[in-house]
């Protein structure tokens, strides 16, 4: 690496505006002031360090009293949320500090829940808790229950990156480059994360630790103070390079420093410095990104660094976000606003001892089934969401009220309660949605309950486990369709075969986009079929395979696929009986008309149809037999020690060869006419495959 030269540096022609860039402070006023945030918080000095370091002009936060030899922060510095019961460091720091969070409600759906049995493991987020001292006791920053691997983080850091950017979309400007000219309005709110973070150094297994400030309120803002300065979260868990950083050169016999130090009471402070004299010089390989953050070289900054309730302070110092979240001030997606009330709900039910916090993390979808019973994966799923429906729409009037409170419900006896029952329904269908492989639209159970649910005290509490309630069902139609509402529209939602319409008349235009009251209505109406699909969906599941057609006669058809244009064909919607006015018989003619012949127009949907059942689910069921075909081959040969090839005539592996060689072409033949298909009226398609099979016709 090469070191500039600050001599060249300092004698560089200096920039006509004040430079914003503060510098480090000595080390002796960072070092007080650290000193003085631990007195009055408890926290470790890991952590008061590293605040200290991202503080301007400590001096100016510091006192001290004649008799006393140590500084102590002034009256006013830390305040007391009384809404929240949070303690609130209110200070001035440099614009890179700050960094978002993988945890923030905005973005959580991103990731994977560990209550998905088949989860990916680098896309669950670790379980977060409240940090302790030596002794055991709770302090308030938050860490990981367990040590993260560095490509989990790694991985964890780029999904959040992904989903901030999509959300930050949204926008209808670019949010970093409005700061650029705008600087940073708001005040964004932080709390100390320390990642523990497992590494290997020289073939010993090492757990590294860094205080991450991560963003409770404003990650997108926090990203792009970030993106300014020329870093990324990634820096902040892994290191900054030190290419970056104005460092001295060592002396004789010194090491070189590493190529990233990821302490932050080293680089910040060197940053800061190098920061000062980029923006001073246009020589200063940094100079173009001092001059881009120069709005916000220093920002007011909050860092949350205490609470009333420190057991708790890992679920408690979200609840500034996640109340912002909820009733959001920006276009928040729908499922991010569901479960986010959800985990609010849950939280409180937890505070007042309905739950415990294992339970809670299970049901938020944070953490694993706590002791889980055997069973299928079905099972697991049925335990989860049969208690999500007891918590949203709950038994006890106690906690109802309880409910009714957090989601800002009016009183019972007020007229209006469609729009509430509507919250709860998309909030549960969220929550649970958490536990399976795909999230599906909330919006899925819309209607499904009558408007005067809540009010005529509704309970979806104490529903039977998934096979007695399809048992029930086979003599009951309530209760298939009280299935259908907790669980089965749920089931087909996952596999793809119904989703929500989006609310508009455009919404239901496409296959299998309906109502979740068109696709329930329509179910009811074949139950054998319906109840013999629920239950090969539940095998499906369990064994991580597709569900198959069910027959009118509730068999499943063996080599198909359950998809949506198969469940749009067989139960299709249906229209809203209007009621008769009297018992006088129709003067209409009710004799059954001769089909007319398909117009055009029909012609082109049915072959749009079948096209997509052609290439969706025929053409991979036939390259899924031939695949079994090549694997049964070597399994004979591999049980008698010979190639599967080995004694076959050579034109017969050529003829093999051959016909793959032309399925390969044509398969990219067919992908290049599918996109011509999206805008020209006539497209061609060349075949090898077919040219071959003409010839040999003819022959």
């Amino acid at each position: 690496m090469t070191t500039i030269n600050l001599a060249t540096v300092s004698e560089a022609e200096p920039s006509t505006r004040a430079n914003p860039f503060p510098g480090a402070d000595t080390y002796s006023w960072t070092r007080a002031f650290s000193e003085a945030l631990a007195l009055a918080t408890g926290l470790p000095p890991l952590v008061t360090d590293v605040i200290a370091a991202y503080v301007i002009r400590p001096k100016r936060y510091l006192t001290k009293a004649r008799t006393e030899t140590f500084h102590r922060l002034r009256p006013g510095v830390i305040a007391k949320d009384e809404r929240t019961g949070l303690h609130i460091l209110s200070v001035n720091m440099h614009g890179f500090a700050g960094a978002p969070t993988e945890y923030n409600e905005r973005v959580r759906s991103a990731f994977a829940s560990p209550a998905q049995l088949d989860a990916s493991p680098v896309r669950v987020l670790p379980r977060l808790t409240t940090g302790s001292g030596p002794n055991g006791t709770a302090l308030p920053f938050v860490t990981t229950a367990e040590p993260v691997e560095p490509t989990v983080l790694n991985n964890l850091l780029g999904i959040m990156d992904g989903a901030l950017t999509a959300a930050d979309s949204k926008r209808l400007y670019d949010l970093a480059e409005d700061m650029t000219v705008f600087g940073q309005t708001n005040r964004t709110m932080h709390v100390p994360f320390v990642r523990r973070i497992t590494e290997n150094h020289q073939g010993a297994p090492v757990i590294r630790k860094v205080v991450d400030l991560v963003a409770i309120k404003g990650s997108n803002r926090s990203r792009a103070r970030l993106k300014l300065h020329g870093l990324t979260a990634r820096n902040i868990a892994f290191g900054v390079p030190t290419g970056m950083l104005d460092l001295p050169d060592p002396k004789p016999g010194q090491p070189a420093p590493p190529e990233y130090i990821a302490d932050p009471v080293i680089w910040v402070p060197a940053f800061a410095d190098t920061l000062r004299d980029a923006f001073a010089s246009t020589r200063h390989r940094l100079h173009d990104t001092a001059q881009a953050a120069a709005e916000v070289a220093t920002v007011q900054m909050q860092i949350i660094v205490g609470t009333d309730n420190p057991a708790e302070f890992h679920n408690t110092v979200f609840d500034p976000n996640r109340a912002d979240h909820r009733r959001p001030q920006l276009d928040y997606p729908l499922a991010e606003k569901s479960t986010s009330d959800m985990r609010a709900v849950l939280r409180e039910a937890k505070a007042a001892g309905r739950i415990t916090e294992p339970v809670r993390a299970w049901l938020a979808g944070e953490d694993s089934e706590p002791d889980a019973l055997p069973g299928s994966v079905t099972d697991a799923r049925d335990r989860r969401d049969r208690a999500l429906l007891g918590m949203a729409f709950p038994k006890e009037p106690g906690h109802d009220r309880e409910v009714a409170r957090v989601l800002g419900e009016p009183e019972r006896y007020y007229d209006s309660r469609e729009e509430n029952v509507t919250l709860r329904l998309r909030m549960l269908s969220a929550a649970i949605a958490e536990g399976y492989r795909t999230r599906w639209n909330p919006r899925l159970l819309d209607g499904t309950l009558y408007s005067s649910f809540i009010a005529k005290r509704g309970t979806l509490a104490d529903r039977p486990d998934w096979r007695t309630a399809l048992d029930m069902s086979e003599a009951d139609k309530t209760q298939l369709s009280d299935f259908l509402v907790t669980r089965g529209l749920h089931w087909l939602a996952e596999h793809g075969m119904v989703e929500a319409d989006r609310g508009s008349a455009d919404g239901q235009r496409g296959p299998g986009r309906r109502s979740g009251v068109s696709a329930r209505n329509a179910l009811l109406l074949k139950p054998v079929q319906t109840i013999a699909l629920m239950r090969e969906i539940a095998r499906a599941n369990d064994a991580g395979i597709q569900p198959r057609q069910i027959d009118e006669t509730g068999d499943p058809v063996d080599g198909t696929v359950a998809d949506r244009i198969w469940f749009s064909v067989t139960f299709p919607k249906t229209g809203r009986a209007k009621k008769k006015v009297d018992d006088r018989p129709s003067a209409s003619d009710s004799t059954p008309p001769q089909q007319p012949k398909k117009s055009p127009e029909q012609v082109l949907l049915d072959a749009q149809l079948r096209l997509v059942m052609s290439l969706s689910s025929e053409l991979p069921q036939a390259f899924l037999a031939a695949l079994a075909v090549a694997r049964e081959a070597i399994a004979a040969g591999a049980a008698v020690g010979k190639p599967v090839l080995a004694d076959l005539p050579s034109y017969s592996v050529e003829v093999m060869e051959q016909a793959l060689t032309r399925l390969k072409r044509d398969l990219g033949a067919m992908q290049a006419g599918l996109a011509d298909m999206k805008g020209e009226t006539e497209v061609t398609i060349e075949s090898a495959t077919e040219q071959v099979a003409n010839a040999e016709d003819e022959l």
